[in-house]
């Protein structure tokens, strides 16, 4: 996100006053396409407006059909009946990447990050929004998915609308959703009438318009469409990405969504109740919402998995076990009898860091189950930053909160990262190696030097390559070696544990 020209959107912080259930706010961008996750009534519909707000528009920009103004105001998400109660006393600044601003004492040149607010005092309206940033913004809310067959506007003109000349970008995106649905369109092109449209596609000798497609298809040829008609450097801002696709076509759907995003340059923040979703973007560009001690929380880089097991995914266990990633899970499972790891639910949370917030969080909201975190061994020179990060994150920590803090917090052992760690052990047993993997003994110091060589992180990767199994396979076996042949290492784990749970 390195492009001034663009006007890219780089964080949003509300200072002040309260829109909706949102009360305290402050988010920065660092990937072209974020998404927000959280309970209903968390607060994500009222971020995405606050994003589409960020910016302004010439009159000949582009808009929606639909829509009579090429910009976003407010007033356009925030609809109070009489009974109702304006938001006001309200302060929210916007971090914007620019070529094109006035040249200051901060941006001699006019080029970099700057800022801009937008304020709605009691009783006032809110700040010149003429003064915003120019650029394309879109936001496409639930409504897509609507079948024109449930359209009143639709059915109406059914026979109205008409062929008009082609934009341009027909064939790609006709490719496009093809790929995603698994189906050969021979031909795709909008017809129209006055404000509204209507897909037409051709598969074969088989024509058939939106009133047939299902919301998914509709709701693809929809996106896309609007990515190209917006032009190069537009913010998409969309409501829950996933409606109306199924797993498989959700992660298709990211994958040419990242490329058509590359492609046109363009900035996309959106909302989701979707693990594939969330699974498709890196730890910067996922965010959950939720409200803790009355004050809106965010949590940036969480995991797919820690995510929505706090939107209830998963059933309720006697102890909650963070971990950094899926070895640490790995070696858990391994370690554990069945009567205590059926009594637990571990969950990978993502990294160290992220690991210290979620205590922090757990301690504010004053749960009532165990919890305990189980770092990386290589993370106990970093205890007193973690502890650290974490008070910062509870914002009023109790006195007692470090003492709590090292009671739920443990390690597992050895010094350094967990793969590296696993596999110096499995140096010290090579026939219950070579039986695990189903290799010759004399291969097994090779396959274990191919690991450690292949960096940090890429171990168990890199000796599925050579063994012919998966990853996960390959990780799973090797857990299982070391937790028998050196059971020993983890009995100061296996207790801490065991008193969680009595």
């Amino acid at each position: 996100m390195n492009d001034l020209s663009k006007a890219l959107l780089r964080s949003i912080k509300l200072t002040k006053g309260a829109l909706r259930g949102i009360n305290s706010l402050s988010l920065s961008f660092d990937y072209p396409i974020v998404a927000f996750s959280g309970v209903n009534g968390a607060g994500k519909s009222t971020i995405l407006a606050m994003a589409c707000c960020a910016f302004h528009n010439k009159l000949d920009g582009y808009k929606l059909p639909k829509r009579k103004n090429s910009y976003y105001t407010f007033s356009d998400f925030f609809i109070q009946h009489t009974n109702e109660v304006t938001p006001q006393g309200i302060e929210i600044f916007y971090s914007i990447a620019h070529d094109g601003w006035k040249e200051s004492k901060n941006l001699p040149n006019g080029k970099g990050i700057g800022f801009q607010a937008r304020r709605k005092k009691k009783g006032g309206k809110w700040n010149d929004y003429d003064e915003r940033i120019d650029r394309n913004v879109v936001f496409l809310g639930i409504e897509r998915i609507v079948p024109h067959i449930e359209r009143s506007q639709s059915k109406s003109y059914s026979r109205s609308f008409s062929a008009v000349p082609a934009k341009g970008w027909e064939s790609k995106v006709k490719d496009i959703v093809g790929f995603i649905l698994g189906k050969q369109y021979d031909n795709f092109r909008y017809l129209e009438h006055a404000r509204y449209s209507l897909p037409l596609v051709q598969c074969g000798t088989v024509i058939y318009s939106g009133f047939n497609m299902g919301a998914g298809e509709n709701a693809l040829f929809e996106i896309f469409s609007t990515l190209y008609s917006a032009g190069k450097g537009a913010l998409l801002v969309m409501d829950e990405i996933e409606l109306g696709l199924h797993a498989k076509a959700q992660k298709l759907f990211m994958k040419k969504l990242k490329e058509v995003c590359k492609e046109m340059s363009t900035q996309v923040i959106c909302t989701t109740h979707s693990k594939e979703i969330f699974e498709c973007l890196p730890d910067e560009a996922r965010f959950f919402v939720e409200a803790v001690g009355g004050k809106t929380k965010i949590t940036a880089g969480i995991s797919p998995e820690f995510a929505f097991n706090k939107m209830g995914a998963s059933g309720q266990k006697e102890l909650d076990i963070f971990v950094e990633d899926d070895v640490a899970k790995s070696v858990l499972q391994a370690i554990l009898p069945a009567s205590i790891r059926s009594r637990t639910d571990i969950t990978i949370i993502g990294s160290s860091s992220a690991i210290s917030r979620q205590l922090a969080a757990f301690h504010v909201r004053g749960a009532v189950t165990q919890i305990l975190a189980v770092y990386d061994g290589d993370q106990r020179v970093n205890e007193a930053a973690n502890l650290d990060h974490a008070k910062k994150m509870a914002e009023n920590p109790t006195p007692t909160f470090a003492n709590w803090f090292s009671s739920s917090s443990t390690y597992l052992p050895g010094d350094t990262w967990p793969e590296a760690w696993i596999l110096q052990k499995c140096k010290g047993v090579p026939n219950l190696i070579a039986e695990s993997l189903l290799i010759e003994i004399d291969e097994v110091a090779d396959v274990i030097e191919y690991g450690l060589q292949a960096g940090k992180h890429n171990e168990f990767h890199e000796i599925a390559m050579h063994v012919g199994l998966t990853k996960d396979q390959c990780l799973q076996k090797l857990s299982e070696v070391v937790s028998k042949a050196f059971s020993n290492d983890f009995d100061d784990l296996r207790t801490v544990i065991v008193s969680k749970l009595e």
